[in-house]
Formats: C-alpha cells, structure tokens, sequence
C-alpha cells in the first residue's frame, strides 16, 4: 500500500470500516461519511480501477453519502492519525532501553552452565493446588472425610448425604489417590491404554467444558462427552454436558434440526495409516484472503485430516499441496484415491504417483459415494466452520488449521480411537491438560523399554480399529 494516494488509502478505509468493522451497525441504515480527502467525495463519478471498482461494489450494499469538510473542521478524526509521536517516544524509549550489563561482551571461555528454563502460557494447576480445589468443594470435601478416614459411610450416614456424594461411594473401589489428588481409575474392555480421570472439582467444570466445546469446534454431545470423559469424571456428568450443549447458542444458531437423508456411502478399507489417502475438493464462501476451495486429504485408516485453503482447483495446485503437505510431512500413500475430476486425472498427477510409486484409483462416474470418508467429511467440516462466530466466518481460512486440530483429536466413531492417536501413536496435549495438571514431568527411562510399550498400545489400537472399521462398513 505504500503505493497507493491519499485518495486510495482513505477509500480502502472508508472499504473497511463499512463492511468489516461497523457492518452491523451500517446495515440497512442511512449515514453520512465526513472525510478532508475532497476526491473522495466524488466518488459516484470518479474513473476507478479495477480494484476500486471492487471496493465499490461491496459497499453498493450500504445507503450511504460522502461529505467533505476541510481539515481543520476535521479534528476528531485528525486527533487519532496525528498524535504526537514525541510524546510518545518519550515515554517508551526509557522502558526499552537495554540495561547497561547486557551491553557488555562475553569472553568466549566464560560461559559455565546453560540452563534450558520452559514457561507454559497456559493455565495449570499444581498437584497442591487441585487437592485443595478439592477439598473445598462441597461434594468431593465431603467425600474426602470418608476416603481420608478410610471408612465407607453406612445407612445413617447415608440418608444424609446428596446424590452426588453417594455416587462417588458407588465408585469407591476404583477410585485412587495420586499425590494427594483423586483420580478415578476405568480399564477399557478392548485391552486399551486405562483411564485416569481427576475427580473433577465443581469450580473448574465451566472452564472445562468451554475448553472442550468451544473451544473444539462446538462438536456434538458424543464427541463433547468422550473429550471430557478423557479427563474428568463428576457425578452427572453425562447430564451436566448435555444440558450445556443445549445451551450453548453457537450451536442452536449453527446447527439445524432438519432431518437428513442418509445415503448409502462407499467404503474403503484399509489396514494401517497412510496406506489409502482419499482426496476431494469442497466449496466454500470466499474467505478475506480471497481462497474459497478447500483441498480435503483423509487417511482411510485413521482418519486423519488435513485440509487446506486454495485459490483454485487446478492439477498443478493439487500436486503441489499434496508433496508439501501430506508427502514431506507423514510419508508417501500406498494408494491416492479420488473422484474422476479432471484435476485428479491429469497428466500431472499420473506423473507424481509414478514418480512416487503410488496406486491411483478413482471412483466410478457420477458416483460420488465412492469417496465416501471424503465426502462425508465435507459436512463434518461444513457442520464445524459454521459454529465459527461472525468474525472469524469472515476469515474462515484463516482459523481452518484449528478445526482440522479439534477434528482430528476427538475419537472417532468409526474407529472408537482419535485419528491422532492412529496416526502418530499417542494423544496430543491439549491446552486443558496443563490446567489438571496432567501433562507430565520429564522422567529418565531406556528408549527400549518406551518403544515396546509404545509398541504394544499401538497395535491394540490398530487391532480396535480394524475390527470397528469392518463392522461401520457392514452397516453401510
């Protein structure tokens, strides 16, 4: 923009502040827009470029009209754009000077010990903390003076104690304590890595559940639910989360009630990441950035997704998207299928997979279920970009990398695993995990003893998936 005349740069202002920044207000109301830039004001018959004629035709939505008055009328918005910069080096030059000792130059030779010294900017909560947080709360405080005490409550402490408190005391014999905090300790009956769930105090459960919700795409109750359940336990806490889904307004706005129609889908199947990688392209409104395609890849197996904004859907775009963001990054597909899109059937493509050494298969005409794990996840990324507030609706590509994160480390229920967990053998830590404190701390081990055992969780997991897998496609 350094380029461009004053006429130019209070117009793209003037772009701006109407259909971004004050639109709701302006909408569908009558205004007047005083400026000091006197060829703005005869904007309805100035020659415009291309790129004000763009401009022009956003705004064609608004009723407004342009005023000029001189800039010395013009002074409360000339207050903002010339604030005196003197006064304001003044009083940050001080602050960020650079101490006099730090100037100073170090001998190569005097460096004794380095230090690697890590601060999170999340939120947590220490082993000390939680057991307080504990203690304090009503229920678990009141539990605790059984557990510490090491002494069931019989009938006459029964009848005096909530329904929360006795479901706890139903929970007795899994529960366990881990300094001083207390976990509630489940198996899974697929021979799955086990549970720790921390028993959840009541002051921390809206931060919770605006974590896993909000803050991971709004996803259903099923999927809100195994987050959670991942984590925490609480007495009701089945009841508890649906209740807040039913709140949550982003959902009631975003998501219909209309019934769908389920179409039988295709299926692939596959048996072990990166051996299928399944390709699809969905449109979308055009983001700020000017990208309005999305290029969807989906590992068959662990479904895990990557989708990435683009310009276009030409074949040079594809091949380039898929050797910097699937091939570089987590290895060459056994197989690449597709729809029969002449992008995905070009010359081009045809070239990569045989330099590659990649299988390409394609769906049969007109038969778009045939990409099915695709296609149906194209609605799944639809569902999740439209629980985005307005502002960010706007900059959808922007914020397309989070939903993809959100998506790919919820369980899956095809799999019954995350697609992370398939794809890279162990769950991420989310920014909720440092706030329970269940982020461990550093720890000496054999890198062969953490291989076996990482080994062996890992094809228990494959051995789950493949068998759920096989089921979901019976039922297609």
């Amino acid at each position: 923009m350094s380029n461009y005349s004053s006429m130019k740069l209070e117009f793209l202002a003037l772009k701006w502040a109407m259909t971004e920044k004050f639109r709701d207000y302006l909408l569908g109301q009558r205004c007047t827009v005083w400026t000091d830039n006197n060829p703005l004001s005869h904007l309805e018959t100035a020659k415009l470029g291309a790129t004000e004629q763009r401009w022009a035709a956003q705004l064609a939505s608004f009723d407004f009209t342009i005023r000029y008055r001189s800039g010395r009328t013009n002074g409360n918005a000339d207050a903002l754009s010339r604030w005196p910069a003197s006064e304001t080096l003044e009083q940050c030059l001080p602050g960020t000077a650079v101490p006099p000792v730090l100037q100073r130059p170090v001998p190569p030779n005097s460096v004794l010990q380095v230090t690697q010294a890590a601060i999170s900017a999340f939120p947590s909560h220490s082993a000390e903390e939680l057991m307080a947080l504990q203690q304090a709360d009503e229920v678990l405080g009141t539990f605790l003076t059984f557990w510490r005490n090491q002494r069931r409550p019989d009938r006459t402490d029964r009848a005096n104690l909530s329904p929360q408190v006795l479901e706890l005391c139903r929970q007795w014999d899994r529960l366990q304590e881990m300094n001083g905090v207390l976990y509630r300790h489940t198996q899974r009956s697929d021979g799955g890595e086990d549970l720790y769930q921390l028993l959840l105090p009541a002051c921390l459960k809206e931060e919770v559940l605006q974590q896993l919700h909000h803050g991971h795409g709004h996803q259903g109750l099923e999927r809100t639910t195994d987050l959670v359940r991942q984590r925490c336990y609480w007495p009701l806490m089945h009841k508890d989360i649906k209740d807040w889904g039913q709140r949550c307004e982003r959902c009631t706005l975003a998501k219909a009630s209309v019934p769908r129609t389920k179409v039988a889908m295709g299926h692939l199947l596959a048996s072990r990441p990166n051996e299928v990688l399944a390709i699809d392209f969905t449109l979308l409104e055009p983001s700020q950035d000017g990208t309005e395609n999305v290029l969807v890849m989906t590992d068959v197996f662990s479904k895990f997704t990557q989708a990435v904004a683009t310009r276009d859907q030409r074949a040079s775009t594809v091949a380039r998207i898929l050797v910097q963001e699937w091939f570089y990054k987590f290895g060459v597909p056994t197989r690449l299928h597709s729809d029969q899109g002449r992008n995905f059937e070009s010359a081009l493509i045809r070239q990569l997979c045989d330099i590659y050494g990649t299988q390409k298969t394609r769906t049969t005409p007109y038969h778009p279920e045939g990409n099915g794990q695709c296609e149906r996840f194209n609605r799944t990324l639809h569902d999740l970009l439209r629980t985005l507030p307005l502002e960010k609706k706007q900059n959808w590509s922007k914020y397309l990398p989070q939903v993809i994160f959100a998506y790919n480390t919820t369980i899956h229920q095809s799999t019954g695993e995350s697609p992370h967990l398939l794809m890279f053998g162990q769950e991420p830590y989310l920014p909720i995990d440092f706030l329970l404190g269940r982020v461990p701390e550093a720890s000496e081990g054999r890198v062969e003893d953490w291989i076996q055992e990482h080994r062996k969780r890992l094809q228990v997991a494959f051995d789950g998936a493949q068998q759920r897998l096989k089921v979901a496609a019976a039922r297609r």
